[in-house]
């Protein structure tokens, strides 16, 4: 799963950026980030969605900023909210069509399991839970946001988010490991975790 957190880098790049500097130049760091990012599922031609939309978010960001201006000061004090339900929408999104999580566990699964029942299951399943932690992300942002100090940026835009993904990060490593235990000897290994496969 190391590569979905490598997804989000563009993320915490953008919300680093934006606390010192532009909106525009937090998101222009950040879309080059994801290209960089997206390259090589480009070049193999299975483009992920989580880089897909972190290139198309960005560049949303990166217009508005240079259109809106530093003068719009909302846009910077809530930009890493609105990143964050973006994130969410992404995620949610994804369990229209093929669940983000799961274009990258296809990359250490074998191919006949992917249309598993387990395998689908376990991912529908950890993609759900990491739209619904992005979108518990953007009410910390808002406060952070309001309240506009030093230590409410610390604490609503820093230290809640981080609880929260290392939540997640341990979650999907609980739900990977328990998917891995096969039901008996004759069930194959579904999930992104499966080091027997890679």
């Amino acid at each position: 799963m190391k590569n979905i957190y490598l997804a989000f880098v563009p993320w915490i790049l953008f919300g680093a950026i934006s606390q010192h500097d532009s909106v525009a130049a937090a998101a222009l760091v950040a879309l080059a980030a994801a290209i960089a990012i997206g390259v090589p599922s480009f070049a193999a031609g299975r483009p992920k969605i989580l880089d897909l939309g972190a290139i198309a978010a960005f560049t949303l960001f990166a217009v508005a900023g240079l259109a809106l201006g530093s003068d719009v000061e909302w846009l910077s004090q809530y930009a890493r909210a609105i990143a964050a339900g973006a994130l969410g929408l992404i995620a949610l999104g994804s369990l229209l069509a093929t669940p983000f999580t799961e274009q990258y566990a296809r990359e250490t699964v074998p191919r006949e399991y992917w249309d598993s029942p387990r395998f689908k299951a376990v991912n529908r399943e950890l993609t759900q839970m990491w739209g619904l932690v992005f979108f518990a992300m953007v009410p910390s942002h808002i406060v952070a946001g309001l309240i506009d100090t030093h230590r409410a940026n610390t604490i609503f835009n820093w230290v809640v988010p981080v609880v929260l993904i290392v939540w997640a990060a341990k979650r999907t490593e609980a739900v990977t490991a328990a998917a891995d235990e096969p039901a008996d000897r004759e069930q194959p290994v579904t999930t992104p975790q499966n080091r027997s496969h890679a």
